[in-house]
């Protein structure tokens, strides 16, 4: 049987889970899709600015590994100032509490409960069911002396911190209160006195590879949600992102992340393309005239397959539909180049830069676009030339005379080079030889089909350091107008 979770407001009473349904508490709906969450250091304002800012789906406020024993009091007094008083929107809200072990997450607890956050609790280094059970015990009365619903508020363990956890994972996932289930491989590491937890391709070694697993199948066999560990490279874009896609893929349904750049990669990786909810969706409408399996668009469609769709369908519900990822606009930047409105038929524009050619410049261009021309690699040969000695590929020639001209030309102000009308080159140009350079502006008409921009015809002219010209090339330019013009 196919469900889908609808919402339902948080004062609703709880209905009876339905068979395939993921748990959510009485205060949550199906908005409580957990793809990003993120870290947030307990009390640290400016951290917390920036992350109610993003689009992370929730935010964990941190009373644990990023708060100094001695700061623990002043930081819990912060958070549960921001649970009071800060705005959260849609997002849904965590706090990691102290590990089962230290004197503090009772005291945890106790000052961040309130009324109506936070809707979870992140709960480190479990190592058994009894110890979701002992939470919750807890929480049972402090939700009544806060006047919230008993049992309404969630938890998330983290089910691989210690080595006697995650061969329990699936009975902690199967406890009361429990939402969902993450990994960690920090702590896990330091318990058991390992090198390091990643080959030198990025891949967890064999141990964490296994905790990952069995903490992804202990979460689907509880029907809750499974959520992936932080990517601790910060300066890694690309590996973060090629980690929460390989997480996607294998059914994980959410991950942690510990900076802002990570909080769009994770939301992308964990949620439907429109493409793949568009065929979800076919494929569901498909189902409802067919009595069991069916053939469709060349494939055999059963239970599992409409089950999988039903849940991509269900996760796409009160969330952005992923788009194929848009690279950042490049930034405009300064520009040194004029504007189509600046270049006037006529106009004379010397060019500041200068350059001597050396012998180098002339083997490695020839080299380089596989010019075998005796002319200018063979200096035995050359000595019998008119020259005497080897000439300077002119084609270098040319591509070092249009260099010279962009900065008070072109720079930042052009769309595109059109092409050539004419290169010359009077005289040849030697190795030592200085090279300076003048542009012309031969025509300039405003586009026909954009008022944006116009055309350009432009010549350039090279001069050695006896005032000899040594290249003249005419070309043709698409320039912008300058943003703004009243000729626009």
């Amino acid at each position: 049987k196919l469900v889908s979770i609808s919402r339902r407001p948080p004062e609703h009473a709880p209905r009876p889970r339905a068979v395939g349904a993921m748990r959510l508490s009485p205060l949550l709906s199906a908005a409580r899709r957990l793809r990003s969450l993120h870290f947030v250091p307990g009390g640290v304002q400016k951290y917390l600015d920036k992350a109610l800012a993003s689009k992370a789906d929730a935010l964990i406020l941190d009373l644990e590994d990023s708060v100094a024993p001695a700061e623990k009091p002043a930081a819990r007094e912060e958070v549960t100032r921001w649970l009071d008083t800060v705005d959260f929107g849609k997002k849904t809200v965590l706090v990691r509490i102290n590990a089962l072990d230290t004197p503090h997450w009772e005291q945890d607890l106790a000052a961040t409960l309130r009324t109506r956050r936070p809707d979870m609790f992140m709960v480190p280094k479990v190592s058994a069911r009894s110890d979701i059970e002992r939470v919750g015990a807890v929480l049972e009365r402090l939700e009544g002396a806060a006047g919230r619903e008993v049992g309404s508020t969630g938890l998330l363990p983290i089910v691989t911190e210690v080595p006697q956890a995650p061969l329990r994972a699936q009975e902690i996932a199967a406890s009361p209160r429990v939402e969902a289930v993450t990994w960690g491989a920090e702590d896990l590491g330091a318990e058991m006195g390992v090198r390091r937890r990643k080959d030198k391709d990025g891949n967890w070694l064999d141990i964490f590879q296994l905790c990952r697993s069995l903490t992804l199948l202990a979460a689907k066999a509880a029907n809750v949600q499974a959520i992936d560990t932080v990517y601790t490279d910060l300066k890694d874009i690309a590996g973060c992102r090629s980690e929460a896609e390989r997480a996607a893929d294998c059914g994980f349904d959410g991950k942690m992340t510990i900076h802002p750049l990570q909080i769009d990669i994770a939301n992308a990786a964990f949620s439907p393309s429109a493409a793949e909810l568009k065929e979800a969706k076919e494929m569901l409408a498909a189902a409802q005239s067919q009595a069991g399996a069916f053939r469709w668009r060349g494939q055999m469609v059963d239970k599992p397959h409409l089950r999988q769709a039903q849940r991509l369908v269900d996760r796409a519900v009160d969330a952005e539909v992923a788009e194929a990822p848009v690279a950042p606009a490049w930034p405009e930047g300064p520009h040194h180049g004029k504007w189509f409105d600046e270049l006037r038929e006529g106009m004379v524009i010397p060019h500041a830069l200068t350059r001597t050619v050396t012998e180098t410049d002339n083997l490695l261009f020839t080299t380089l676009s596989l010019n075998p021309a005796k002319l200018h690699l063979d200096y035995e040969s050359a000595k019998s030339t008119p020259f005497g000695k080897p000439l300077v590929n002119s084609m270098f020639t040319v591509a070092l005379l249009v260099g010279i001209t962009v900065l008070e030309t072109t720079h930042g102000t052009t769309i595109a080079n059109l092409g050539f009308e004419e290169i010359v080159f009077p005289k040849p140009v030697f190795f030592g030889d200085t090279i300076r350079a003048e542009t012309e502006v031969i025509k300039a008409r405003p586009s026909s089909s954009d008022p944006t921009r116009g055309i350009v015809t432009f010549e350039h002219r090279a001069f050695n350091q006896a005032g000899d010209l040594v290249c003249r090339a005419r070309r043709n330019a698409l320039m912008r107008r300058r943003p703004g013009s009243s000729e626009l």
